[in-house]
């Protein structure tokens, strides 16, 4: 028998496509597992999305007495009375092994800046860091937390139960989640930052500290029954908890976290005129809360 070229055929050379099975060619038990896995798929991300929603409630959840609802808050800030004394007033003491340097704000109103005030500006009685931030990967200033400049939005989250807020001349510490107090807020001009409560109507709110370790810790008190704001740091390092036990049990009925510490002789200025401390903030000028003379 003889053969010539056309006759033979090599398998698996140019432009041989072996025969692909179809869907229709799988065996049914094949079918069925990718079904069976398809389902896990399914079940496993629903029961993630589940959990991980219930982990997000309980995050944003304030489990906390309020001293004040956001209306009386707002309430206590257009009664604000006016102090004809202006400026700070200061003493030391401690409870419980936790120093505490108390500054008692006279006649002040607070202004949010990232800018350091002038050293010759004479209506400015005490400075101090306020709202958290961070720089994202292009560099841009990005606020934590509900953050609110002259009615303008520039950040939303109410993770941190407590705030700042300031319409005016007048202003107001407090501890809510609901959003009644930001819109009041942008409908007045005002300004607002939020941070983590401390105190709560007398209690402390450990579930509010994501902070360890201890440093110099900071906070803007109020007693009930009193129009006084006081700013409060203490002179050694302490946790938070400690920090939080102090100021409740010196009277303190809600209290906010301040971030930044403290470097142990803090600028103020007296009703007097009389100025103490170091003004040391112009290298930390991106979160200042600066207190001024009416």
């Amino acid at each position: 028998m003889t053969y010539n070229d056309d006759d033979i055929q090599f398998l698996g050379g140019e432009g041989f496509k072996p025969s692909q099975p179809t869907d229709k060619q799988q065996p049914a038990s094949r079918r069925w597992w990718k079904g069976l896995v398809l389902l896990v798929i399914l079940v496993l991300s629903a029961t993630t999305f589940y959990f991980w929603q219930k982990a997000m409630n309980r995050t944003l959840a304030f489990d906390y007495p309020l001293s004040r609802t956001s209306t009386e808050v707002i309430r206590d800030l257009e009664k604000m009375p006016t102090d004809t004394l202006q400026g700070v007033t200061m003493k030391v003491d401690s409870l419980y092994g936790v120093g505490m340097r108390l500054y008692e704000l006279h006649g002040l109103t607070p202004t949010l800046s990232r800018t350091a005030p002038s050293d010759s500006d004479s209506t400015v009685c005490l400075v101090t860091h306020g709202w958290d931030f961070y720089w994202d990967e292009n560099h841009q200033y990005k606020y934590i937390g509900d953050f609110i400049y002259q009615g303008k939005e520039y950040a939303s989250n109410h993770n941190k139960a407590g705030f700042v807020i300031i319409a005016g001349d007048k202003w107001q510490i407090g501890i809510g989640q609901d959003d009644s107090i930001k819109e009041y807020v942008k409908a007045h001009n005002g300004s607002m930052f939020r941070q983590f409560a401390l105190v709560s109507a007398g209690q402390i709110c450990e579930r509010q500290f994501a902070l360890k370790g201890k440093v110099t810790r900071c906070a803007l008190a109020r007693k009930a029954g009193s129009t006084a704001i006081w700013y409060v740091e203490t002179i050694h390092n302490e946790s938070l908890y400690d920090f939080a036990q102090a100021l409740a049990d010196y009277g303190f009925t809600d209290a906010i976290y301040l971030t930044g510490g403290n470097n142990g002789n803090t600028f103020y200025r007296t009703p007097t005129g009389s100025s103490c401390g170091v003004a040391d903030w112009k290298e930390y000028a991106d979160n200042l809360l600066i207190f001024k003379k009416q």
